[in-house]
């Protein structure tokens, strides 16, 4: 792939000299950015552009040529492919649209493109994409002019399914003076896929950051590995944010897990930063051009009193803590101070304190001192005079910033031109809001704290994996794909998971005997391999408490059409005293593979909502991240006078949940639900499991 950012002779496929030509527009942006190499035009109607001559074929092409660029009807592609094969061109851009995105008669040109690709050894990008840009030799493809863009090679290399995209990002982090390195646009990404991008960039030395922008994500697992190992920060775009789709609306997982939901867990999992809108991929990218927020220390110093409160209240928000100054210091800042109105503190309101010079020596006091792991300026300037202090202030601050290694959060108020003018002076992070900045600050200091996290593995598991594939393989030839509840109740019981004492039965007689072992009151409830909630459709009944009652049950469940369509007899289960509910879930993910799920509220789980998501295999630490995610976490402690409830044995269970969706890949989905917790020490029971098996999946 190096030859495809590094050519020394570039081919462009579809050129003319007309004005409205795009192949065109191509030629003028190599020009325009002054590529390094060498330049060949192709085009059948012949000509003279730009000073060189338009060749007619590709077959008058000299040899050599290391990238060809294509832009041609989409018909024509699949024969370029195989000219520029006869030719020994080994690596295209392929920037024409019309395939799979399109229409059926355009992806099977698609797949003629594909496999004429594959028999000449040929390697590209795309189709359907505006193609590639490299800022350090002025390798600049896109059909798109990008004349005022500014040349010079930066830190940031951006990814993008979308050219539009792309292009937004380059024109926003240009306007902020964040140079970017390269641009990739991958379109249908046919061949290579932003994996395969990822690997380079990781190799690139002249990038640091790598922004991503994704509308669908094939490769989950792929991505989250090589987030694991990257050495670069990734800054993750995704759109296409709705739920998943559900093939059975009765599963609680399904309709918790969503798509968007899984992706948030995969970023955390796996050390990204995932931004929602371009405003936040933007200063993000802003602010990781700056050194590390190692800790949640902040300082926040501003030239107003108004902008200093709001800002105290961003930390908040944001969970930072605003460190005191020491009362030596502060008294020396109330000897400078004019009028001596102001009580300093931090916030520290420099409102009384004209002299610039000052800032900075109050900035670098700051940012010296150990229990500070970041500063947040805002700064203000009206006058022409000012405006010339600022920008030596400025100076100081990226100095202060580069040698303590700390960042400083500049937030600067003027008119619109001395902005802009500022920005594109300085390569350094200039934010016009303050929620813009502290929003950055938050960033930068949680991506550091989850980047290099301390990782707990999880302890040894005791698990009977050959009983549960035992159970998996005699379903396997079922027309039904969800297993009863006693098949689900002895697969928990096989990876550890305690159930609630229970016994599956067939007659009222049955019914009594194990009622009577199992000891009353107990739950009578209707087997049947077709997921339910047994509440709504009458097929549970509850506090049973005599051997009459239980008969009575039995007979009530026996007239229900759950029953009379699909029963398969009834599960007698000792009724849980106490405790709070907690859902468990999981389901397949058909690009992040097993994901996990656990929240509160039971049959009103779908309605709080106070869920969290992981994905399989989990680690400790993991599992312990997603009890912390959730509102109600403050139960794992003790809230309001009740006792604390059993996290060991929860997180034991998550743990445990984990292993069975990674060593049984014929599960699909499962909802245990509900699992009665109980205080600290005593465990928790799973009452209810329905679990879904994966069709023609080998074991």
């Amino acid at each position: 792939m190096d030859r495809l950012f590094y050519p020394e002779r570039v081919a462009v496929i579809g050129v003319s000299e007309r004005e409205t030509n795009l192949g065109r527009i191509i030629a003028e942006n190599l020009f325009y950015f002054g590529f390094h190499g060498e330049i060949f035009l192709v085009g059948h109607h012949g000509g003279i552009l730009f000073g060189h001559k338009i060749l007619p074929t590709v077959q008058d092409l000299p040899e050599g040529i290391d990238v060809a660029i294509v832009l041609t009807p989409a018909p024509t592609v699949s024969s370029i492919v195989d000219q520029c094969g006869q030719k020994g061109i080994k690596r295209m851009v392929i920037e024409t649209g019309g395939f799979r995105e399109f229409s059926e008669e355009g992806a099977k040109l698609e797949d003629e493109i594909l496999e004429k690709a594959r028999k000449w050894g040929i390697r590209f990008v795309g189709p359907n994409c505006i193609g590639i840009v490299n800022f350090e030799n002025g390798l600049c493809c896109p059909f798109v002019s990008l004349r005022g863009f500014v040349t010079r090679a930066g830190r940031i290399s951006i990814i993008s399914q979308s050219g539009g995209v792309a292009l937004t990002h380059l024109h926003q982090l240009s306007s902020m003076n964040v140079r970017p390195n390269k641009v990739i646009s991958m379109g249908n990404k046919l061949d290579f896929t932003e994996i395969d991008y990822l690997n380079y960039l990781e190799r690139d030395a002249n990038t640091e950051i790598i922004g991503l922008y994704l509308e669908s994500i094939n490769q989950g697992r792929e991505l989250m590995a090589f987030a694991r190992r990257s050495s670069k920060t990734i800054l993750l775009h995704k759109s296409n944010t709705g739920k998943a789709s559900r093939k059975i609306a009765q599963f609680h997982t399904a309709a918790l897990a969503t798509d968007d939901r899984v992706v948030d867990a995969a970023v955390r999992q796996s050390g990204m930063v995932r931004v929602k809108n371009f405003r936040q991929f933007v200063h993000s990218a802003m602010i990781f051009t700056q050194p590390p927020m190692r800790g949640n220390n902040l300082v926040i110093i501003s030239r107003s009193g108004g902008i200093a409160i709001v800002a105290a209240d961003l930390a908040e928000e944001h969970r930072f803590n605003l460190v005191p100054f020491p009362e030596i210091f502060l008294k020396k800042v109330r000897e400078v101070f004019r009028a001596k109105v102001i009580n300093p503190t931090n916030p520290l309101d420099l409102g009384d304190l004209f002299d610039f010079d000052l800032y900075t020596k109050i900035l670098e006091y700051t940012i010296q001192r150990r229990d500070v792991d970041g500063i947040m300026f805002q700064h203000g300037a009206i006058s022409d005079t000012e405006k010339a202090s600022s920008r030596r202030l400025i100076e100081a601050i990226m100095h202060l910033s580069s040698q303590y290694r700390k960042p400083i959060a500049f937030r600067y108020h003027t008119d619109d031109t001395e902005l802009a003018a500022v920005r594109q002076q300085f390569a350094f992070p200039v934010f016009s809001e303050p929620e813009d900045a502290m929003e950055a600050l938050a960033v930068s200091r949680d991506y550091y704290k989850n980047k290099y996290r301390e990782v707990v593995s999880v302890p040894e598991l005791l698990v009977d994996k050959t009983s549960v594939l035992h159970i998996m393989d005699n379903r396997k030839d079922f027309p039904s794909g969800t297993l009863n509840m006693d098949e689900g109740f002895k697969i928990l019981g096989a990876y550890g998971i305690p159930v609630a004492p229970y016994q599956a039965v067939k007659t009222p007689e049955e019914a009594a005997e194990a009622a009577n072992k199992i000891g009353y009151p107990v739950a009578a409830k209707i087997m049947t391999e077709h997921p339910v909630h047994k509440t709504d459709v009458g097929a549970v009944i509850l506090n049973v408490d005599s051997q009459t009652s239980l008969t009575n049950a039995i007979d009530t469940l026996r007239k229900t059409p759950v029953y009379r369509e699909n029963g398969m007899g009834f599960l007698i289960q000792k009724m849980v005293k106490g405790g709070t509910e907690i859902i468990l879930g999981a389901r397949r993910d058909p690009s992040f593979g097993a994901v996990i799920l656990v929240g509160l509220g039971g049959i009103f789980s779908e309605i709080l909502k106070d869920t969290a998501i992981g994905i399989a295999p989990l680690t400790l630490t993991d599992a312990m991240e997603m009890l912390e995610e959730l509102r109600g976490h403050q139960l794992f402690e003790g809230y309001r006078g009740q006792p604390p409830l059993d996290r060991d044995a929860l997180l034991n269970t998550i743990l445990r949940l984990s292993r069975l969706m990674t060593d049984i890949p014929a599960i699909q989905q499962m909802d245990i639900n509900p699992v009665m917790l109980f205080e600290r020490g005593k465990g928790l029971q799973a009452v209810d499991v329905r679990i879904e098996r994966r069709q023609k999946v080998k074991i």
